[in-house]
């Protein structure tokens, strides 16, 4: 599951980031499900556990995008345009807790989706091992001239034909 919730991750960053610098509504939401999405492809399991892939590439999308789009700033590849009221705090703090929720959601609907989409059959089983017979026993004694391992009550060695002491 991890492999596959980090393929979501990957993603959801780099998918959220660039559909929020060329300025795309919600783009990081967008980021989020199609990461919840293929997360859940990748996963190809069951529904539940597929949404909660898509669950846990919601939760860390976030941060990632965040971190992603912070390396962006400071090393000057991206410079946001600056809108001209400038919002308060509380705003900020709303904004930032409505797009982390609506994140988890897309995340989780993107894992529903894929998992809908990309799923083993219903009612197929996990493959079983091949039958493997049981490991011919560990010999009791050896024969005194060839050294084959043998049963303890063989008189005669089936390999030489050298009769055995008893």
């Amino acid at each position: 599951m991890l492999a596959s919730v980090v393929a979501g991750l990957v993603v959801a960053g780099i998918i959220g980031v660039l559909l929020e610098v060329v300025e795309v509504p919600l783009g990081s939401v967008v980021g989020a499900f199609l990461g919840g999405i293929v997360a859940a492809w990748l996963l190809y399991s069951a529904r539940g556990k597929a949404t909660a892939a898509g669950f846990a590439v919601g939760i860390v999308a976030f941060p990632l995008q965040l971190s992603i789009y912070i390396v962006l700033l400071s090393s000057g590849l991206y410079s946001p345009p600056i809108p001209e009221p400038s919002p308060t705090t509380s705003e900020i703090l709303i904004a930032l807790v409505v797009t982390v929720v609506l994140q988890i959601f897309a995340g989780s609907i993107g894992g529903l989706l894929g998992g809908i989409l990309h799923h083993p059959p219903l009612g197929a089983v996990a493959p079983a091992r091949p039958h493997l017979p049981p490991p011919p026993p560990r010999p009791e004694k050896y024969c005194v001239q060839c050294g084959a391992g043998l049963a303890e009550e063989t008189s005669v060695c089936p390999a030489c034909g050298a009769k055995q002491p008893q």
